[in-house]
């Protein structure tokens, strides 16, 4: 499923925080957003779904903009893992998986609803903290549950804000890998990232935002050290082994 960004622009208190953003995203690509601190990426994404609304612009999920869209349908296309899950009231692995049904449920969960959240647990290895307290969980089982939860939409196209935020490296590696497993089934993936190696590592594209504008966008030819160190005001090298493509911070400007 395609994205369509249209020249969108976004203020908060009447100081811009995104401006002209325009990209396509193909149904199936794993895009990463990159970039500083307040640069716009965790705005962009919330735009995308939906949650806020550009001042100027649109987001077009193939042809139609996302105001077209019930929000049970929308829904049902996009979902959404935020970089921050507030406490939560005490609730199952499980039952936290099935609210990700609540677009499809009308009165109470079906079995067909209860069959989707069991099978994405066993998809992605939770079976045996099914019954456990979320609260109770590490913080790279909470988001492996949030993005079950968010699987459980069956959506098209499932947008990230630093999913791995927080995580140590090993749960940081079984997210992304989680996510590519998922993106070469087809779904689409758009996640903001802080770290760039990570975005190389698994991204088919990157996009690059700067004090709110798009400052690149493209493939892995666009990590280069003059542009990561205009993006970033610091000094890198990029260097290259056998196992690919890795940007080194080496000091401030």
């Amino acid at each position: 499923m395609q994205i369509s960004v249209r020249d969108i622009e976004f203020s908060y208190n009447g100081s811009p925080v995104l401006q002209n953003i325009r990209c396509e995203i193909s149904g199936g690509d794993f895009i990463a957003i990159v970039g500083p601190n307040g640069s716009g990426k965790s705005t962009l994404i919330k735009c995308m779904n939906g949650i806020l609304s550009p001042r100027k612009g649109s987001i077009h999920i193939g042809e139609q903009n996302i105001r077209q869209h019930s929000l049970r349908h929308l829904a049902r296309t996009m979902a959404y893992v935020p970089q921050k899950n507030a406490g939560h009231t005490p609730a199952t692995v499980f039952d936290t998986v099935l609210l990700g049904r609540k677009p499809y449920i009308n009165w109470k969960p079906s079995a067909s609803d209860m069959e989707v959240a069991s099978r994405i647990i066993a998809e992605l290895g939770l079976e045996e903290i099914a019954s456990k307290d979320i609260n109770k969980l590490s913080g790279g089982q909470q988001q492996t549950v949030f993005i079950a939860r968010a699987l459980a939409q069956e959506p098209e196209i499932m947008l990230l804000d630093e999913p791995t935020a927080n995580l140590d490296l090993r749960h940081t590696l079984e997210i992304m890998n989680m996510l590519q497993e998922l993106c070469n089934k087809g779904l689409t993936v758009v996640i903001a990232l802080h770290d760039i190696n990570l975005a190389m590592r698994y991204a088919t594209g990157i996009m690059m935002l700067k004090e709110g504008e798009i400052y690149a966008w493209g493939g892995k030819e666009i990590v280069t050290e003059e542009i990561l160190e205009e993006l970033y005001d610091i000094r890198v090298q990029v260097m290259e082994n056998n196992t690919g493509v890795h940007v080194v911070p080496v000091g401030l400007k």
